[in-house]
């Protein structure tokens, strides 16, 4: 700010931190952060003259981040977290049968899902998630269950795009239930300002008929929405579309008019060359997960094949883990091992991956620090063991770093988590109430 401009009164001011603006951009040190409402106004080296705050954070010593992004994500699936399970599961469907579906899905009711997600939002919060694309999977839960997950969500401070996984799984009249549920959600979120939004869902080609895919794609049309939609997560969905339709799903969802660029499609493990030539004609949107395509043995999506093709890529928790930073570490080095190749999926890459491009896909100006975007940020103590430069800060941050060392996260202008701490929410009431949910869904088992 120029010498002699009049005092400009912000909300929150952020000081003497090294801060990153985004993967590519600008790395000042030390630098400092402006603003008001919920857009940073400003950012700049040093210590800036003519402003005057609400609030000011000494950020001294730490690394400043853009909030990260996980754009695929089960925060009801914590509950699971070491359940045990009766027999060896051999594959993704073994686990989908034999696991999953029975024993969590089909068992939750509100009360456990409001108990999973409060926990949840606290734990992304706090190690420096600010946006979430989740997808709630409860098909005896309805309706309007999203409307309790949104109340906890935005009540914490997270920023949302939330859905309900439509799938006639267990019945047509269920998977439309999941259809109305979306669009209802949709339609009430779109007429109020918050951090939380909608978005169509359904599930794969071996739960939904030709059909029911047509249906969800006109209602998204209808009300300007994406869809989030779980894609060759495993063979089975391959195998299954080539015996049922003598096309892979990629070429499937083609015949049906499915693709557009509001379509998210998360996994995408098994996706062949063709069908990526196929993503990339539409500018579907893909969001990977690397160490939850591990847990359920689906393999490793080619990410290096879709970046090479110009898709926008970004990442996801998939309600596996909490810390993105362990999902950023572990796109930076599974693909390298894959290709045999250290040059594969460089450190500026993957970050960009982490934010900017989860802003991007899910429809807000985010994951940059930048004047006119929202001001999502995170404080990262620097507990690296060697220097930190602004050459080298990015590749330490998604190499090295853990997201136990966040102090402060600010999602929407607002402090969310500080020193350490949710600011938001009574953490050992929170804590306590998910425990004992798990144990409820764990009775009988």
């Amino acid at each position: 700010m120029e010498h002699g401009e009049k005092v400009t009164e912000v909300d929150l001011l952020v000081l003497g931190g090294l801060v990153v603006t985004g993967a590519n951009g600008p790395v000042y040190s030390p630098g400092y952060v402006a603003v008001k409402n919920d857009v940073v106004v400003d950012v700049g080296k040093e210590k800036p003259s003519g402003y005057t705050a609400q609030k000011t954070i000494d950020a001294s010593g730490m690394i400043i981040l853009p909030g990260l992004v996980s754009t695929h994500d089960h925060m009801y699936g914590v509950l699971a977290h070491g359940i045990p399970v009766k027999s060896q599961l051999n594959d993704f469907w073994d686990f989908l049968k034999n696991f999953w579906w029975p024993y969590v899905e089909d068992r939750l009711d509100k009360n456990l899902i409001e108990a999973a997600v409060q926990y949840s939002v606290c734990e992304r919060l706090k190690t420096g998630t600010t946006c979430v694309a989740d997808i709630l999977e409860a098909p005896n839960a309805l309706p309007n269950v999203l409307e309790t997950e949104a109340r906890l969500v935005e009540s914490l401070g997270l920023r949302a795009v939330l859905s309900f996984e439509a799938t006639e799984r267990i019945s047509p009249e269920n998977g439309v239930q999941g259809l109305e549920e979306n669009k209802r959600f949709i339609e009430k979120m779109n007429t109020r300002p918050g951090l939380v939004k909608g978005m169509h869902c359904i599930h794969t080609t071996f739960t939904c008929s030709p059909e029911f895919i047509r249906r969800c794609r006109a209602e998204a049309d209808m009300t300007g929405a994406g869809i989030h939609i779980h894609f060759e997560e495993g063979s089975f969905e391959t195998q299954q579309s080539l015996k049922n339709y003598g096309k892979y799903p990629a070429q499937l969802y083609e015949e049906l008019g499915f693709w557009r660029s509001d379509v998210l499609a998360s996994q995408c493990v098994k996706t062949t060359s063709d069908e990526l030539d196929i993503l990339a004609k539409y500018d579907v949107k893909i969001s990977h997960q690397p160490l939850s395509n591990g847990e359920v043995g689906g393999g490793i999506a080619p990410v290096p094949e879709m970046l090479q093709r110009g898709l926008t890529v970004c990442l996801g928790t998939d309600g596996f883990i909490v810390d993105m930073f362990e999902v950023m570490r572990n796109t930076w080095l599974i693909h390298k091992a894959a290709k045999e190749n250290t040059g594969v999926m460089p450190a500026e890459t993957v970050f960009k991956m982490a934010t900017e491009n989860g802003a991007k896909t899910l429809g807000y100006r985010g994951g940059r620090i930048e004047k006119g975007y929202k001001a999502d940020l995170v404080l990262l103590h620097n507990k690296f063991p060697t220097p930190v430069t602004p050459e080298n800060v990015v590749t330490q941050v998604v190499v090295y770093a853990s997201g136990s060392w966040v102090d402060t996260v600010v999602v929407d202008g607002k402090v969310v988590v500080e020193k350490g701490r949710l600011a938001t929410g009574n953490e050992a009431n929170i804590r306590r109430n998910c425990l004992k949910a798990a144990e409820k869904l764990w009775e009988g088992l």
